[in-house]
């Protein structure tokens, strides 16, 4: 994947906020105005890549930063015949097709939280055929902030930046794996013994340093964009060599 990427457009068009768009290897992030959209991007397809006909699943995490309510109410993307809002409100692990996706103020989607959301968007009849690797256009509409237009990424298979398991619950994660230097200066990356790569957010310097075989505990930070061009942004809450 090419390093990250950061673009910012300013308009003077009455009622159109500022956007800010960044790119790393997790999937595509954009602050538009008070609403935040972070790691948006497909799961990897079957093979190499979505077929017509098929159906895909896109992972994402929303956060609004307005003292007011909002809500996603309209996704769409012109590869596809229909996109449907999918949330598992109770997190009892049976999402259900919703009409909206409600936006507390100051928050995220009402009463769930973790590594991964409780609530995803699916794809539904490829229009063409869609590589991994590549991106498309899906346009976000919310209630009150109006709509938003970002590429996301599709994940190939074995990426080590893959989705993490689902849960409904903040999340500890313990990791074994070795301390890398990321491509960006100052950015420090596990390279995880499962394959996945993590950017470390704290942690003891003298326990993370290039080459160290660690065990780090922390806490999965979504609403965080990578600043490494790769690695899934964790919190650490504690590290310790495994030597």
């Amino acid at each position: 994947m090419a390093a990250a990427a950061l673009l910012a457009l300013t308009t003077t068009a009455c009622g159109v906020p500022q956007r800010v768009y960044e790119s790393g290897t997790i999937g595509t992030n954009d602050d538009f105005g008070e609403i935040q959209l972070r790691n948006v991007h497909l799961r990897p397809p079957d093979g190499h890549a979505f077929r017509p006909g098929d159906d895909g699943v896109v992972s994402l995490a929303l956060f609004n930063r307005a003292d007011h309510p909002d809500a996603l109410v309209d996704v769409r993307t012109p590869v596809a015949a229909d996109v449907e809002i999918f949330w598992d409100r109770d997190c009892d692990g049976s999402g259900e097709q919703v009409a909206r996706l409600p936006l507390a103020a100051n928050d995220g989607v009402t009463g769930v939280a973790g590594d991964e959301l409780a609530y995803h968007l699916r794809l539904i009849d490829f229009s063409q055929e869609v590589l991994a690797g590549t991106t498309v256009p899906v346009t976000f509409q919310f209630d009150r902030a109006g709509e938003t237009t970002l590429d996301a990424i599709v994940e190939a298979s074995g990426d080590g930046d893959a989705s993490l398991p689902p849960s409904c619950a903040p999340a500890l994660i313990t990791l074994t794996g070795v301390v890398q230097s990321g491509v960006e200066p100052r950015c420090l990356v596990l390279k995880a013994d499962d394959g996945r790569q993590f950017l470390l957010l704290g942690g003891s310097p003298d326990v993370l340093r290039t080459g160290a075989e660690v065990v780090v505990e922390g806490t999965p930070a979504l609403e965080k964009p990578t600043t490494c061009t790769k690695g899934i942004p964790l919190r650490v809450t504690d590290a310790k060599s495994s030597g």
